[in-house]
């Protein structure tokens, strides 16, 4: 073979030797490379977090509440038209102006009228023919009765009779239906003027003097506070300690804590969807109209229920070693279905880490418990987010 030759093939064999090397580097190169991908950090999960507190406060359990009113009416037009009137009641300046938010009102009181030129037309044409109906019918009832005479005298065929029958039928057919008529238009007449149907207050309204509203058009809101309610909410594992008919006592901290006997007058059935919570109603007697609709208020329920678990004693003074935290930080541990803990966050080279403390619980204060064992005061601890995170999580604290 010659030398020329010879050397071409060796090239060519050194050439494939070095492009099967380079593709083994890309490939190991590649490798290492989605290995590198796959060992990244772990997630950073976004919590919210409070601090455990030092237990304070009186015996029994504390439950904020929202002051509602015994009753609320939104009051509407059933017509449509003008606004023609609006109720006048004197102002702090003593001079008369249109009734508005904040306003007393009196059952039967008119708060507004609408022009009634329209309906009180539509009133008369009705009347009208209601009266032109009923003339029809006493000349068709004069026709049935003289031919059913002729009729029994043998005087006229029986198919004369029959149609006095039916015009006479058809004349008390025309008759009920101008009555309707009437009662139609004389309902819209009636419509047209909007009543109050309490001894109430106004809060909103939402109509002026010539303005158009249309069927349906809300024109007020009133409420009835003779009686309020006060509204809170209780998780599940209190709520055998509430029933009907319990007196509490409601306590409003804008009327300088002044303190109110209520009657518990329904138990919600069911829990609330979002915050698992059972709604209690608690009605108060305000002849007075000290309390508002919109007041926050603390209804303080007695702790009538004994434990063998020991508690801690609400006094003035944190108690030493017993603090509370919200219910919703409180999770059961991988390993212990009937066991409790917490998530404490702890912060390392400026991060911050989910560590999980077994706790020992005590008694629930409203929607805080008593965490005998475990946490000290002054622990922040992970409230929204403790479902989902583990011990060592790196955590994102959020506002």
């Amino acid at each position: 073979m010659p030398l020329r030759k010879l050397l071409n093939r060796r090239l060519t064999l050194i050439g494939i030797s070095l492009i099967i090397i380079l593709i083994g580097i890309i490939l190991a190169s590649s490798s290492f490379s989605r290995s590198n991908t796959t060992d990244k950090e772990p997630s950073v999960v976004p919590v919210r977090v409070v601090v455990a507190e030092p237990v304070t406060g009186v015996a029994g359990l504390r439950y904020s509440a929202n002051i509602t009113p015994h009753r609320q009416v939104d009051l509407a037009f059933k017509v449509s038209g003008y606004v023609h009137e609006i109720a006048t009641l004197p102002g702090p300046d003593g001079r008369l102006r249109d009734v508005r938010a904040g306003d007393p009102v009196r059952q039967a009181m008119v708060l507004a009228r609408l022009d009634t030129k329209d309906y009180a037309v539509r009133t008369s044409q009705a009347k009208a023919s209601l009266e032109e109906a009923r003339a029809s019918l006493a000349m068709a009832q004069k026709e049935y009765e003289r031919t059913l005479t002729l009729v029994k005298g043998g005087y006229v065929a029986k198919s004369d009779f029959d149609r006095k029958q039916e015009i006479l039928d058809v004349a008390t057919a025309r008759v009920d239906v101008a009555t309707a008529q009437l009662d139609q238009a004389n309902n819209q007449l009636a419509d047209s003027v909007l009543k109050s149907p309490l001894d109430g207050v106004v809060v909103s309204r939402f109509i002026e003097r010539g303005s158009l509203v249309a069927s349906g058009t809300k024109a007020f809101v009133l409420v009835d506070l003779s009686a309020v309610k006060a509204v809170f909410g209780v998780p599940d594992v209190q709520l055998s300690r509430i029933k009907p008919g319990d007196v509490l006592s409601v306590i409003v901290d804008a009327l300088n804590h002044r303190e109110f006997k209520g009657i518990v007058t329904a138990v919600s059935p069911s829990a609330d969807a979002r915050n698992r919570v059972f709604d209690v109603e608690v009605t108060i007697q305000n002849p007075a109209r000290s309390l508002k609709d919109g007041m926050i208020a603390t209804v303080h329920v007695a702790d009538t229920n004994k434990s063998d678990r020991p508690t801690a004693p609400l006094t003035a003074e944190p108690t030493s070693g017993i603090v509370s935290v919200p219910l919703q930080s409180v999770v059961r541990p991988p390993d212990n279905p009937k066991g409790y803990m917490v998530f404490v966050v702890e912060e390392k080279d400026g991060r911050y880490f989910a560590l999980a403390r077994r706790v020992e619980l005590g008694e629930v204060i409203g929607r805080r418990v008593l965490v005998l064992q475990g946490i000290s005061a002054g622990d922040r601890v992970v409230t929204a987010g403790a479902t989902i995170i583990y011990n060592g999580a790196v955590l994102n604290i959020v506002p």
